[in-house]
């Protein structure tokens, strides 16, 4: 199995538990957030593609409570609505059917 193989189903691993941001699981894993984001997203989409739910609460703005799209699994840098930068990051989670 190559290497970015087995990170990805590392990541599908940590993100079946608890919803997670992109933040969390790189400094878990000693990397940066953008790193992980190309990763993130081929584990998400490997997911899918094995009958996994995936579950994605969207990041939202803190201050006037927008609602970013759920395709984002990297926290915004401001938001589009009111041009604040105080964010909520998005969440996400694998919930694995069973085979």
């Amino acid at each position: 199995m190559c290497e970015a193989m087995a990170f990805r189903k590392q990541l599908i691993d940590l993100l079946s538990y608890e919803f997670r941001s992109a933040s969390s699981l790189a400094r878990e894993l000693g990397m940066t957030r953008g790193d992980v984001e190309d990763d993130l997203r081929h584990a998400l989409r490997s997911a899918r593609a094995a009958g996994h739910d995936i579950e994605i609460v969207p990041a939202r703005c803190k201050s006037c409570g927008f609602v970013f799209g759920e395709d984002r699994v990297l926290k915004p840098g401001r938001c589009p609505q009111c041009k604040g930068s105080r964010l909520f990051e998005p969440m996400i989670r694998i919930r694995r059917n069973p085979l």
